[in-house]
């Protein structure tokens, strides 16, 4: 008797662990893809631009080597799926 509750227990705890398992891996696999580039969050933009200057590129307006990254990060999601 005491080893069915204690089968059943462990079921049930391993059931319960995979069930969880399964949850967080969605949803890590709906954030997956998504990019920091949401509204309210320009400052990131910004850091890209002073990483840019730093690396020895030009970053002022106009420069080819912006124009390229502004196109690059208009092509990535601007925010997070629902």
């Amino acid at each position: 008797m005491i080893d069915a509750l204690l089968g059943a227990l462990i079921a049930v705890t391993a059931t319960t662990a995979l069930l969880a398992a399964i949850q967080l891996s969605e949803s890590a696999f709906e954030k997956a893809g998504g990019s920091y580039f949401i509204e309210g969050n320009q400052q990131s933009v910004i850091d890209d631009f002073e990483i840019l200057n730093d690396a020895g590129y030009d970053s002022s307006l106009g420069s080819a080597d912006r124009e390229t990254l502004e196109n690059d990060l208009s092509l990535l999601p601007s925010q997070l799926p629902q």
